[in-house]
C-alpha cells in the first residue's frame, strides 16, 4: 500500500501539473525577488500588483515567495505593524521551504527589532534555529540578523563575534549580498560600542559591498552610518554632506525608515556645527510629529532634546526647559519598557546561546541520519526495481531525462559565464583564473611562463569604414584563428574590446614563434561583398624577477604592446627589450577633459592621450578613472598636492616633470581639468619654455566651468556682459565692478589666501571679500554659489542666498561665485555725440 502510494505521489510530481503549473510565470517571480533587493519599494510593489491577477496560475510556493517579497517592501514603505502581521501569518502557513522559511524569520526579527519588539524578535530567533539542519545554506543570514538584535539590545561584544562569523561564511561562498550584510552587522556592533573610527571604516567598506550589490538600502545605510561616525567625531561639515546623500539614496529606495533616520541625523549635526539652524528646526518640527503618530518614546525624547539644544543655540533658554520638560515623559517610558525587557532579555540571550550549541549537535547528527536515510531510500529504489513496479520505471525514465536536461542546462550556463559569445575563447576573468593556476604551477616546477597581450590595429577604422559587422567578423575570425594556434598548448582569451591575452608555458622565443604562425593564418574577410584587411599588434614578456606575478606579468607585456603600437604597428615587441624606434621628434600638446570627462573630452582630445609616449593627468578623480582605462601608464600629477603645502611649489614640481619628458625627446600630452587655458598656470608655462626650447608644442582647448555655468544657470555674457576674476585677486588690488554687468569670482573658497597653502575655506577672508562687494550692491542682493556637475548622473550646485549669508554658506575648493546684474543698463550719451561726428565728417568728405 505504501508502495503504491510512493508510485503515485512521484508520477503526481513529475508529471500531474501543479508543480509545474507555474512554470511559465518563473521569470516574472525571479524578477520581482531580484528588484526586492536592488530597486526602489514602489517598483517592486507595481510589478507585484501587475502579477497579482495571476497569482491562481502560480504554484504554492511561488506564492509565498512573492508574499515574502510584499511583506519585506511593505516593511520598507514604513509599515512595520503591517508587515510584522503577514511575517506571522506566512510564517504560519505550511508547508513552507525551509529555506524561505529561514529568509523570513531573518526579515521578521529585523523588522520587530526596529519597533523595539524584543521579546517577538527573540523568541522568532529561537524559533528559526529550529530550521537551520533543513537549510543550513542560510545560517550567515541567522548569524546575521542575531548579531543585530544583540547590538540594539546593547550586547555589542557578542554581536561582534557573530557578524564576524557570519563574514566568514558568506566570503567562504562569494555571496556579495551576504558580504554587504555581514558588513553591515560588524559596523553596527562596532558602532554601538563607541569605536567611532573603527565603525567608520567598516561602514566604507558596507557602502562599497552593498553598492556592488545592488542594495539601494544598505547602501545608504553606510552613508548613513559614515555620517554619523564622523558627528560622533566632530566633524559635522563632511557629516552633513554624508547625511545627505543618505537622505537622497533613502528617498530614491522609498525607504521611510531611513529617510526619517537621516533627517534627524542632519538636524542635529546642523545644530552641532551652528549652520542653517532654520533648516534644523523645520526638521525637527516633522520629525517630531512622525514619531509621535508612531508612538515612539525613545525617538520622541531624542527628538525634544535636539529641539532643546536647538533652542538653546538659538538663546531661547524658556524654550529649551520646555522641550526637556516633554522630554522626560517619554524617556521614563522608554526607561520602564527597557527594565522590563532587560528582564525577559536575559533568559531569551541565555536560551539563545544555549540552542545556538544545540543546533551544531543537531546538524551533526542531522548529517548522520541524512547518510542512514540515503541507504534506506537506495535499498527501497531496488526493492521497488525488483517489484517490477511500471510507475516508478517509468518516473526514474523522467527524472533522469530531467536530471540531464538539468546538467546540460548548467553546463551551457557555466560555459557561457567563462567564455566570451563572440570570439567562444575564455573571457578576461576565466583567463586570470586559469592563468593563475598554471603561473603557480610553471613556477612551481621551474618553467619558463611568458603573457602575450595582442590587438587589433586601428580597430575604430573596421567599425568606421565598414561596419559593426565587419568588426564583429573580425574578432570573431581572429578569435578562431588563435584558438588553432595556441590549441591545447595554452590559454587564450578576449580581455575586452579588440584586445586578446595568451597565457603560455615556454619562453619568450617561444611565444613570438607561436605569433609568427598566427600572424601568418591572417588573411582577409569579406563582410556584405567587402573585404577587410587587418593586422595585430603584440606585446610579450616572459616571467623574470621584476615580473614575478600574473598581474605584473601582464601589465608588462601590456606595456610592450603600447611600444608596438608607437612603433607603427603590425609588428611584435618583447617587453625588456630595446626601446622601439620612434615615430617622430619630442613634442607637447596640453589638452582639455572637460568638466564631465565622458560627455566633454573630445575625439581629438582622446586621440593625443592615446598617441602620446607618456601621458600626465591633473583631473578629477572620475576622468582619471576613464582615462586610466585608455592609458594604463597615465601619471597623476595630482599626487604632488599635499595639505599644507604651498601650491607655487607643487606648480614648480609638475612643470619640471612634465619637461622632463619633453626634454627626453619623447611625445607628451598633458591633460588638465576643463580648459587647460583657464585658470592654469602650469599649462601656459610648459608650453611657453617648450617653443622658447625650440620643441613643437600646442594648446587643445576643453569644456570649461564658466561655459557650463552659462548652459546651467542660463546666463548670456553677450546680454549684459561678463567680469571675471579670481577671488582674491579682486580683493588684492584696486578692481572695480561694473554693478550692471553679470561678474564671476572664481575659487571664493581660497579668498583672501596669500599662502597659496589653503584648500578650505575661512570665514574671515569670506567676510572681507563681502565687505568689500558690499560698496556696489546691497547685503540682500541675491548671488549663486555653483559647482559644475562631474558626471551625467549629477546635478550642478545652484545654491542662491544673500550676499551677506555668504561667510556662513559651504564650500568647495571649486566653488564659484555668481552675482546677477543689478539695476538697468544707462546709455552713454558721448556714443551719440561720436556718431554725429562722424556723419558730419563723410558729409564733408564728399563736397
Amino acid at each position: 500500500m505504501r508502495a503504491s502510494w510512493l508510485v503515485a505521489s512521484l508520477w503526481f510530481a513529475l508529471v500531474g501539473g501543479p508543480a509545474f503549473a507555474g512554470e511559465a510565470l518563473e521569470p516574472q517571480v525571479a524578477e520581482i525577488e531580484r528588484l526586492g533587493a536592488t530597486a526602489n519599494w514602489r517598483q517592486t510593489t507595481d510589478n507585484i500588483q501587475a502579477l497579482s491577477p495571476r497569482l491562481e496560475a502560480l504554484s504554492r510556493e511561488q506564492r509565498q515567495r512573492v508574499e515574502f517579497v510584499r511583506l519585506r517592501m511593505l516593511a520598507l514603505s514604513g509599515d512595520e505593524s503591517g508587515a510584522i502581521q503577514g511575517l506571522s501569518a506566512l510564517l504560519q502557513d505550511s508547508p513552507l521551504p525551509a529555506a524561505l522559511r529561514v529568509r523570513a524569520y531573518s526579515t521578521a526579527i529585523s523588522v520587530a527589532a526596529n519597533v523595539e519588539q524584543w521579546v517577538r524578535a527573540f523568541t522568532w530567533l529561537d524559533e528559526a534555529l529550529g530550521y537551520l539542519d533543513e537549510a543550513p545554506e542560510e545560517s550567515a543570514r541567522l548569524l546575521g540578523v542575531a548579531s543585530y538584535v544583540y547590538s540594539l539590545v546593547g550586547e555589542t561584544g557578542k554581536a561582534r563575534e557573530l557578524a564576524m562569523r557570519e563574514l566568514s561564511l558568506v566570503e567562504e561562498r562569494g555571496d556579495g549580498h551576504g558580504r554587504c550584510m555581514a558588513l553591515t552587522h560588524i559596523a553596527t556592533a562596532e558602532e554601538l560600542s563607541r569605536r567611532f573610527r573603527d565603525a567608520e571604516h567598516w561602514h566604507r567598506r558596507q557602502i562599497e559591498a552593498c553598492t556592488r550589490a545592488g542594495d539601494m538600502v544598505f547602501a545608504a545605510n553606510g552613508k548613513y552610518g559614515v555620517g554619523r561616525m564622523l558627528a560622533a567625531q566632530g566633524l559635522h561639515g563632511e557629516a552633513l554632506r554624508w547625511f545627505g546623500q543618505a537622505l537622497a539614496e533613502y528617498e530614491k529606495a522609498g525607504y521611510a525608515a531611513g529617510q526619517w533616520d537621516s533627517r534627524q541625523a542632519l538636524a542635529g549635526s546642523l545644530i552641532d556645527s551652528g549652520r542653517d539652524l532654520d533648516r534644523a528646526g523645520k526638521l525637527l518640527t516633522d520629525i517630531l510629529r512622525y514619531y509621535r503618530g508612531r508612538n515612539a518614546d525613545s525617538a520622541v525624547a531624542e527628538t525634544e532634546g535636539l529641539l532643546a539644544r536647538l533652542a538653546e543655540k538659538r538663546g531661547e533658554f524658556a524654550e529649551a526647559l520646555a522641550h526637556y520638560k516633554r522630554a522626560a515623559p517619554a524617556t521614563a517610558s522608554a526607561s520602564a519598557e527597557s527594565e522590563a525587557r532587560e528582564r525577559r532579555l536575559a533568559f531569551l540571550q541565555v536560551q539563545f546561546d544555549t540552542r545556538l550549541k544545540e543546533q551544531q549537535i543537531a546538524l551533526l547528527q542531522a548529517e548522520k541520519e541524512l547518510a542512514t536515510l540515503q541507504v534506506t531510500a537506495a535499498e527501497r529504489r531496488q526493492w521497488l526495481l525488483w517489484g517490477g513496479i511500471g510507475g516508478l520505471l517509468l518516473a526514474a525514465i523522467l527524472l533522469t531525462a530531467l536530471l540531464r536536461h538539468t546538467a546540460l542546462e548548467r553546463r551551457r550556463y557555466r560555459w557561457q559565464s567563462e567564455h566570451d559569445g563572440l570570439t567562444r575563447l575564455y573571457n578576461y576573468q576565466q583567463v586570470h583564473k586559469l592563468g593563475e593556476a598554471a603561473f603557480a604551477a610553471a613556477r612551481k616546477r621551474g618553467r619558463p611562463f611568458t603573457a602575450i597581450v595582442a590587438d587589433v590595429d586601428r580597430f575604430k577604422g573596421v567599425n568606421d569604414h565598414f561596419g559593426h559587422a565587419a568588426g564583429d567578423e573580425t574578432l570573431r575570425s581572429l578569435g578562431t584563428w588563435i584558438a588553432e594556434v595556441v590549441g591545447e598548448g595554452g590559454i587564450a582569451g578576449r580581455s575586452g574590446g579588440d584586445e586578446f591575452m595568451i597565457l603560455v608555458e615556454g619562453d619568450a622565443p617561444h611565444a613570438e614563434a607561436l605569433l609568427q604562425r598566427l600572424r601568418e593564418r591572417i588573411e582577409p574577410i569579406t563582410v556584405f561583398g567587402r573585404t577587410v584587411h587587418f593586422s595585430i599588434s603584440s606585446g610579450i614578456c616572459e616571467a623574470n624577477e621584476q615580473a614575478s606575478t600574473l598581474e605584473q606579468l601582464v601589465h608588462e607585456a601590456d606595456q610592450a604592446l603600447y611600444r608596438a603600437k608607437h612603433a607603427g604597428r603590425n609588428r611584435v615587441v618583447r617587453a625588456g627589450g630595446h626601446e622601439p624606434r620612434k615615430s617622430g621628434p619630442a613634442s607637447l600638446v596640453v589638452v582639455g577633459s572637460g568638466i564631465d570627462f565622458g560627455r566633454h573630452a573630445s575625439e581629438r582630445c582622446l586621440s593625443e592621450i592615446r598617441e602620446a609616449e607618456r601621458v600626465f593627468c591633473l583631473v578629477n578623480p572620475m576622468a582619471l578613472a576613464m582615462i586610466s582605462s585608455l592609458r594604463p601608464d597615465a601619471i597623476n600629477l595630482g599626487l604632488h598636492y599635499a595639505p599644507g603645502k604651498d601650491r607655487r611649489e607643487t606648480y614648480r614640481e609638475i612643470d619640471e616633470r612634465i619637461m622632463t619628458e619633453v626634454r627626453a625627446g619623447k611625445r607628451v600630452c598633458a591633460v588638465f581639468y576643463g580648459h587647460p587655458g583657464v585658470f592654469a598656470d602650469v599649462p601656459h608655462v610648459v608650453v611657453r619654455k617648450a617653443r622658447a626650447e625650440g620643441i613643437p608644442a600646442r594648446m587643445e582647448p576643453g569644456i570649461s566651468a564658466e561655459a557650463c555655468l552659462y548652459a546651467d544657470l542660463g546666463l548670456d555674457p553677450g546680454r549684459r556682459g561678463v567680469q571675471s576674476m579670481e577671488a582674491t585677486h579682486f580683493l588684492v588690488y584696486d578692481r572695480r565692478i561694473d554693478s550692471a554687468g553679470l561678474v564671476l569670482l572664481w575659487q571664493v573658497a581660497l579668498a583672501g589666501d596669500l599662502t597659496c597653502a589653503r584648500f578650505h575655506a575661512e570665514r574671515e577672508g569670506l567676510k572681507a571679500l563681502v565687505d568689500k562687494l558690499l560698496r556696489w550692491y546691497p547685503p540682500e542682493h541675491e548671488v549663486i554659489l555653483y559647482e559644475a556637475a562631474w558626471l551625467p548622473i549629477e546635478q550642478p550646485r545652484m545654491q542662491r542666498l544673500a550676499l551677506r549669508d555668504l561667510p556662513d554658506a559651504q564650500y568647495a575648493e571649486y566653488t564659484t561665485l555668481v552675482i546677477p546684474p543689478l539695476g538697468r543698463l544707462e546709455k552713454d550719451t558721448t556714443a551719440g555725440l561720436l556718431r554725429q561726428s562722424a556723419a558730419e565728417g563723410r558729409s564733408a568728405s564728399t563736397h
